[in-house]
């Protein structure tokens, strides 16, 4: 696993935060608007300890003291395993350099799934975190609106023997060369083409109608996303979609059996994250449907404030992306975290 300090010195009086990234995403989505404007830059600015988590997969985590990225072993995770082993390494490590017994935590989308297997499967971690803050999050996921993620759905069964058959386990990788010439297209054609065809495919998964995301900023963002993950994390998701239920990964009635000792995967428990929780959603975000944040508040314990974000048309990507993410939501964030702190 990769993980970065912003900054690097003079931090050990500052209360740490650590932030993580969503599907298929990196550390770099929390740089990428630049300073004044980032979520890593303005809590820096702030007086906190920052700390961007990597999910092990991604485009800086592909390390491993035995296998390499060509073997099946090595991407044989989940979201699951992210966030019953990786999130608690990570979260002791940092208090150790920061010599803290507790840490504030900002989790985006995936970031909060893994948080929450983490707090349900592991409550002596949760103990550890003095607030989380959830930004579009994902536990449930039966309302989601996506045309695309609906139509890919259907397929996940058969996506998953493809992946096992041809022996392809990492999904979307970053490939340098490709996004490098992408830029290049994206600069040099029209804008209304250009921006038309990459707005469309953000929004086929995150949202129609905003116009948050700036044109210019494409090259920058495509050289860092798609960031990779295995293809268990993706299906893990599809399978959530279809069961209705935030559970474990389900291996088919017969190793169900065998691993979890029933033929259903076991859900996770919610009513064990005691951790203060605020909640950020859009109603324009078509992977966070309000009905599926009610299903998530009402098993959730702990819940201090669930906001809806003012600005209608903020959908999926905004959160990372949008060119008024610092006035729409993110100084928000900080006044929450101020009140943890």
């Amino acid at each position: 696993m990769d993980l970065k300090q912003y900054p690097a010195e003079e931090c050990q009086e500052r209360v740490p935060v650590l932030i993580h990234h969503g599907l298929l995403s990196s550390s770099a989505d929390w740089v990428l608007l630049g300073p004044n404007k980032a979520l890593a830059y303005l809590l820096s600015d702030n007086n906190y300890d920052v700390w961007l988590g990597n999910s092990r997969g991604n485009a800086y985590s592909k390390k491993h003291k035995i296998y390499s990225t060509k073997d099946r072993e090595f991407w044989d995770f989940s979201w699951h395993e992210i966030g019953y082993f990786d999130l608690p390494a990570t979260i002791d490590y940092i208090l150790e350099c920061s010599n803290q017994k507790e840490l504030l935590y900002v989790g985006y989308s995936q970031g909060t799934t893994v948080f929450y297997v983490m707090a349900s499967e592991r409550p002596e971690y949760a103990r550890k975190v003095k607030g989380m803050i959830s930004m579009a999050p994902i536990a449930f996921l039966s309302n989601q609106r996506s045309p695309l993620l609906k139509c890919v759905v259907h397929f996940y069964g058969l996506l998953e023997w493809g992946s096992e058959y041809c022996n392809v386990h990492q999904w979307f990788p970053r490939n340098r060369l490709q996004a490098k010439a992408l830029g290049t297209i994206i600069r040099n054609a029209p804008d209304n083409f250009t921006k038309g065809f990459c707005v469309c495919w953000f929004s086929l998964i995150a949202g129609f109608g905003s116009d948050q995301l700036d044109k210019s900023m494409l090259p920058l963002i495509l050289a860092h996303f798609p960031a990779g993950a295995s293809a268990k994390q993706i299906v893990h998701y599809g399978q959530t979609i279809l069961s209705g239920s935030f559970r474990k990964f389900d291996y088919g009635p017969k190793d169900n059996l065998k691993i979890y000792g029933s033929t259903q995967p076991p859900k996770y428990d919610l009513e064990k994250v005691k951790t203060p929780v605020v909640i950020f959603y859009s109603e324009n975000d078509f992977l966070t449907d309000p009905r599926d944040i009610k299903k998530l508040t009402d098993r959730l314990p702990n819940v201090i404030d669930t906001r809806r974000i003012e600005y209608s048309k903020f959908n999926h990507v905004d959160y990372l992306w949008g060119r008024d993410a610092k006035t729409i939501l993110y100084n928000q964030v900080l006044a929450v975290l101020k009140r943890f702190k």
